[in-house]
């Protein structure tokens, strides 16, 4: 996911390049149509081979969170508080599920932060 979106930074870099003071192009943009479709196929693959993985990413941290939470809660006297190691260890456990969906959350907002179009409005002026 962050070679997509270093492939969409470059492109809007390129892009920016090409565009004067006034608003004018300069370039192929033919060209950087051509680019942008590329990025976007890629993108589609790389959603259809990490949907099934990052579903079941989400899925199983989410099960545990919901495990871990839910036995240091209701039975404390059993888990956290029987012996340290183990509170360290459900500690731990629960830092780590959380850091998974939160990488896999974040990948997937900033992959849809460069894919997406940002329409612009368009400047009407009015002369009387």
């Amino acid at each position: 996911m962050t070679a997509l979106c270093n492939q969409f930074g470059k492109l809007n870099e390129d892009f920016s390049k090409c565009i004067g003071d006034r608003g004018q192009f300069s370039g192929n943009f033919e060209h950087f149509r051509r680019r942008h479709q590329a990025i976007c196929c890629s993108v589609q693959e790389a959603d259809r081979f990490l949907m099934i993985s990052n579903g079941a990413i989400f899925a199983s941290h989410g099960a545990t969170l919901i495990f871990v939470l839910y036995s240091t809660i209701f039975y404390r006297d059993d888990t956290v508080l029987h012996d340290p190691e183990l509170a360290v260890m459900y500690i731990a456990w629960l830092g780590f599920s959380l850091l998974c969906v939160a990488v896999i959350a974040g990948q997937a907002m900033m992959l849809n932060h460069k894919a997406s179009f940002h329409f612009v409005q368009p400047r009407i002026y009015v002369t009387r």
